[in-house]
């Protein structure tokens, strides 16, 4: 999936954002406190609720230009990246880009059908998301 957009935030805004919301998944899945300068390859495991558990590796982390990581499941792997530009001092363009990849056929068959009927929808809910980020330099 990739998502190109307009956002009406500066560029250092939305990254620290984005930074910002990364440290507290790290707080809350690890208990520790680590620095923004420590993000990149930064690795640790995330539990959700339902019990399922991912490796998370923070790929790329700088400051006002990218965000990436890889999350790594039982049997699949997501490739995420945010990409940032700066268009003036109060816009900034956001690139998203998630890859995903499965580790067998079937699960690869229940992806693509996945992305043909909600793909439209996980892209709408991002969208809306990222725009209420940016909503928020404004408050």
């Amino acid at each position: 999936m990739e998502i190109n957009m307009t956002l009406d935030a500066p560029v250092e805004f939305l990254y620290h954002e984005l930074i910002e919301s990364a440290l507290a998944d790290i707080r809350q899945q690890v208990g520790k406190k680590i620095s923004w300068r420590d993000l990149s390859g930064y690795t640790y495991e995330k539990k959700w609720t339902t019990g399922k558990v991912a490796k998370m590796h923070i790929d790329s982390a700088v400051p006002g230009k990218n965000y990436g990581y890889t999350m790594t499941t039982s049997n699949q792997k997501f490739v995420v990246e945010y990409q940032l530009e700066k268009m003036d001092d109060t816009h900034a363009i956001l690139k998203y880009f998630e890859k995903n990849y499965a580790k067998d056929t079937k699960i690869k068959a229940n992806q693509g059908i996945g992305v043909f009927t909600f793909g439209w929808l996980r892209k709408h809910r991002f969208k809306k998301m990222a725009r209420k980020m940016a909503e928020q330099y404004y408050k």
